[in-house]
């Protein structure tokens, strides 16, 4: 993959990443609780930390905001690693596959889905921009301890997932979705190499050539 190339697959799984992050919102946040919505209530009830009574039970579960927020994580990951497993698959079959390219695109995925989380303290008293952070982050809310569970939810409520600080709770959790996805793109290229030895052979031979192009141009500097 030259760099031209190279650079718009960045740029074009950048911002398929995005997208997936709105869509995990969406399913997780809309779509999901809807769904559960028409599940009949169970007949049990609770009280809260308040000593207020909640309705308890299968629905109560499924349109929790937290279970939403793990809802939106899995169906991101899932489209995110299929979509490398795929790469990898396609990038083996053109001779194109490279280890460490892939972690160079990765590591700039982290840290564009990292860096703004970083500034969300600057933005805490604008309803705006926690709209923004509620939407663009939802699908990690279950790991983070003031990432909204909702839309609207003030940036001061308590959390119920797990508690990380909010920058720690992003690194990890789309740290682990694109550590997940290098496993899917390097186990992608070995089972298609495995059945198509020939790939392997070409790649090693391209290898080959290229340094002694290399070696060639160096003489005749010398």
């Amino acid at each position: 993959m030259d760099g031209f190339r190279g650079l718009l697959y960045t740029l074009a799984r950048l911002g398929l990443m995005l997208l997936l992050d709105m869509f995990g919102m969406f399913c997780g946040g809309v779509l999901f609780p809807g769904l559960a919505s028409l599940i009949p209530a169970s007949s049990g009830t609770g009280a809260d930390k308040s000593g207020q009574v909640t309705v308890t039970g299968v629905k109560a579960f499924f349109t929790d905001p937290i279970v939403g927020s793990v809802i939106g994580f899995i169906v991101m990951t899932a489209i995110l690693v299929w979509i490398f497993y795929d790469d990898g698959k396609k990038h083996a079959a053109y001779e194109e596959w490279s280890w460490e390219n892939i972690i160079i695109i990765l590591i700039v995925m982290l840290m564009a889905a990292f860096v703004p989380s970083i500034f969300r303290e600057s933005f805490k008293e604008s309803t705006a921009m926690t709209v923004f952070y509620n939407a663009f982050y939802y699908p990690l809310s279950w790991l983070c301890d003031g990432v909204g569970t909702g839309l609207t939810r003030s940036y001061r409520e308590a959390a119920a997932g797990i508690g990380l600080p909010y920058t720690i709770g992003v690194l990890v959790g789309n740290g682990l979705q694109l550590l997940i996805c290098f496993g899917a793109y390097v186990g992608s290229f070995r089972l298609y190499v495995k059945r198509h030895p020939v790939i392997l052979k070409a790649m090693a031979a391209s290898d080959e050539d290229d340094e002694e192009d290399e070696d060639g141009s160096y003489d005749e500097e010398v």
